[in-house]
């Protein structure tokens, strides 16, 4: 974890050129959806299409952006290239790895789902009551999706680096590690956003949120940097794609 940590302020010049587009893309995103969704609020009150519509547009402009961003930093810590010209380019490896950042994501609803339909099967006297308790099951049915796509994680740099990886890959080669990828992928991005969110005050400035958005996507370097480490460690004693 150290090391994963080490990787990008060692190498913070390489870093900054090379994620200087990318990190100001998806701030920039962020960032000017926060505007127009504090504007729109009431506009699309009431107006679930609309609302529907919003989501998934900034579900998908996100994923793009982020695609971006994460692919190049998994190159810069396997690899240590950076893109050849300003920015870097869309290819089709870019495209796999959106793939199966949604791939991930569908596998995380499903099984936190279905967890949560058999815990209130189990356990009836939930079925009917979505009060705290219910609150509670829900939460902690949240657990088995996450470990899920905590061993399914390493088909992300695993693709980034042009490997011939898919789910089942990821699966088998985390065997073992499950729970050292929930650390990694899951309670490590918590610990982060939650310490950084304690910088936020009511009704900040518009320089404190454009200050605040900036770095805190810049800490997604260091998330996805942990998880080039976890990958290049396990990669090393097991099998490559």
């Amino acid at each position: 974890m150290v090391e994963a940590l080490a990787i990008p302020w060692r190498g913070r010049k390489d870093f900054a050129l090379a994620l200087a587009v990318p990190l100001a893309l998806l701030a920039g995103f962020q960032l000017a959806w926060y505007w127009v969704a504090t504007g729109a609020r009431e506009a699309v009150e009431g107006a679930e299409p609309f609302h529907w519509a919003l989501f998934f547009l900034y579900w998908a402009a996100f994923g793009a952006l982020f695609t971006l961003f994460a692919v190049t930093c998994h190159r810069l810590v396997l690899l240590n290239v950076r893109p050849g010209g300003v920015a870097p380019g869309w290819s089709v490896r870019e495209g796999r790895f959106l793939v199966f950042v949604i791939s991930v994501w569908i596998v995380y609803l499903a099984v936190w789902w279905l967890t949560l339909l058999a815990v209130a099967n189990l356990w009836p006297r939930f079925a009917g009551d979505l009060g705290e308790s219910f609150q509670l099951i829900e939460a902690a049915a949240k657990m088995p999706a996450l470990y899920v796509i905590a061993r399914l994680s390493l088909v992300f740099p695993a693709t980034a680096i042009d490997r011939g990886a898919n789910l089942r890959w990821a699966w088998r080669a985390s065997r073992g590690n499950g729970w050292r990828l929930v650390v990694v992928v899951t309670v490590l991005p918590w610990i982060v956003s939650h310490v950084f969110g304690l910088l936020y005050r009511d009704q900040p400035t518009p320089a404190e949120i454009g200050v605040l958005t900036l770095a805190g996507t810049a800490l997604f370097a260091f998330e996805i940097a942990a998880l080039s480490v976890a990958y290049r460690e396990l990669t090393r004693e097991g099998e490559n794609p």
